[in-house]
C-alpha cells in the first residue's frame, strides 16, 4: 500500500468518529468499532516511516479506550493525518 491508502484509511478512522460525534443516526458506533479502524491504521507499514504518525495514532487508541469524546479523538486523528501530509515527498 502506499502513503495515499495511509491517509484514505486514516481518513475512514475519522469518519466513522465523526459519525459518533454527530449521533450516528440510526446505527449504533461502539468504542470497539472505533479501535478497531485505528488499529487498522496502526498495522500499515506506510506510517512508521514518517514521524509522530504512529504515537498520534496511539494516542487516539489510547484515549478512545479511556472512554474520552469523539472529538478528542478525532482531533487526535487529524493531527496524524496532518503528520502524514507533511512527512510525505513533495
Amino acid at each position: 500500500m502506499s502513503a495515499r491508502s495511509a491517509a484514505q484509511r486514516i481518513r475512514k478512522a475519522i469518519a466513522v468518529v465523526n459519525a459518533v460525534a454527530d449521533g450516528a443516526g440510526d446505527e449504533e458506533i461502539t468504542p470497539t468499532e472505533i479501535a478497531e479502524a485505528i488499529r487498522d491504521c496502526l498495522e500499515m507499514s506506510e506510517i512508521a516511516a514518517v514521524p509522530n504518525v504512529r504515537k498520534y495514532l496511539s494516542e487516539a487508541l489510547d484515549a478512545t479506550s479511556d472512554g474520552m469524546p469523539a472529538d478528542f479523538v478525532a482531533m487526535t486523528l487529524y493531527a496524524a493525518l496532518g503528520a502524514l501530509q507533511e512527512g510525505l515527498p513533495s
